[in-house]
C-alpha cells in the first residue's frame, strides 16, 4: 500500500515540476503573435525588475500612441478609398503614414526587447534563450 502511494506521490511531483517549468517558457501572445516572455521566471533582482517595469511602462505608452494613430489613419484610409472624389496622392500619403508608423512600432518593440535583455546577466540571458527556443 505504501509503495503505491509513494509512486503516486512521485508521479504527482514530476507532473507539478514539469508544469511549473513549462509555465516559464515563452508562449505566443494572442495580441502580438510573438513569444510572450515571462520575465519573472528569470529570477530578477529588485533593480532588474524595476528597470524592466519601467521599460514596460514606456512601451505601453508608446504602443498606445502609435496604435491610436495607426487606427485613426486606417479609418481615414477606408473613408478615402470609398470616396470617389479622394485624390490619389492623399490616399497614398495616408497609406504611407500607416506603413511608416507600423514599422516604427516594430522597431521600437525590438529596441525595447534589447534594452530588457541588456538588463540581464549572462546566466539569465541563457535562460531567456532556452525560454524562446522551446
Amino acid at each position: 500500500m505504501e509503495n503505491k502511494y509513494t509512486k503516486l506521490f512521485f508521479i504527482a511531483l514530476f507532473i507539478s515540476v514539469f508544469m511549473l517549468q513549462t509555465e516559464c517558457y515563452a508562449h505566443t501572445s494572442q495580441e502580438t503573435k510573438f513569444p510572450a516572455i515571462r520575465w519573472e521566471c528569470l529570477n530578477l533582482s529588485q533593480a532588474q525588475q524595476a528597470r524592466i517595469n519601467m521599460l514596460d511602462l514606456n512601451w505601453q505608452k508608446t504602443r498606445e500612441s502609435f496604435t491610436a494613430q495607426i487606427m485613426q489613419d486606417k479609418q481615414k484610409l477606408r473613408y478615402l478609398l470609398s470616396n470617389p472624389f479622394a485624390l490619389d496622392a492623399e490616399i497614398k500619403s495616408v497609406q504611407q503614414r500607416i506603413l511608416i508608423n507600423q514599422q516604427k512600432l516594430r522597431n521600437y518593440a525590438m529596441e525595447n526587447f534589447l534594452r530588457k535583455r541588456n538588463v540581464l546577466t549572462l546566466l539569465q540571458r541563457k535562460k531567456l534563450h532556452e525560454m524562446l527556443s522551446n
